[in-house]
């Protein structure tokens, strides 16, 4: 199922990795729907003139609902099992419960479902705050009691070039024409005359 995250003290997720991902999700979450749409296109015209070709669900037609269902399911099933989603694992991040258990279903449903739809219902603040907790929550998080952490750490050993030796005086190169040259080397472009 989910892996833990053990390996030392988690770093939070800031504003900008979390909405690179959720723009990524956006994208792959478009790409779905579109496959859906296809499919519904010919549910839809199939149930013409039956009581499921109006709203079913105050103005929501069976369209919009499976459309929303399949939007959701893939937040849910892929935060439940994986941790993460596709755009979350592009950016390296994962979400873990505030004491590192398991995420539950039950809370993966209520953070991708009612947290987002609060998240999102006034401006988007709720997806604001993120920028401004002090433990990079948004909304969803503070309700749902999970964090956004950077799922690996990657160790950056800085890389130092060795200095070069000083060249002793003597073994310096002479600047020529067109070429470098030793002193004590003969140069095949230089000609008795040219000699001094």
């Amino acid at each position: 199922m989910q892996n833990s995250y053990d390996n030392g003290p988690a770093t939070c997720a800031g504003f900008w990795v979390r909405a690179a991902a959720y723009a990524i999700d956006s994208v792959i979450v478009f790409f779905g729907l579109l496959i859906v749409r296809l499919i519904m296109s010919g549910v839809m015209s199939m149930t013409e003139g039956t009581a499921f070709s109006g709203g079913i669900l105050f103005q929501y037609t069976l369209k919009d609902i499976a459309l929303y269902l399949v939007q959701v399911l893939y937040f849910i099933l892929c935060t439940y099992f994986t941790g993460t989603t596709l755009g979350k694992r592009a950016m390296n991040l994962r979400v873990v419960s505030e004491e590192g258990k398991k995420l539950t279903l039950l809370n993966v449903v209520y953070r991708e479902t009612v947290g987002r739809f609060l998240s999102g219902i006034i401006l988007y603040i709720g997806y604001i705050i993120a920028g401004i907790d002090p433990q990079k929550r948004a909304l969803h998080d503070i309700l749902c009691d999970t964090r956004v952490i950077y799922a690996r750490r990657v160790k950056v050993y800085p890389v130092y070039q060795r200095p070069m030796p000083p060249v002793p005086e003597k073994e310096a190169p002479q600047k020529t024409g067109y070429h470098m040259a030793r002193p004590e080397q003969e140069s095949p472009a230089v000609h008795e005359e040219d000699r001094p």
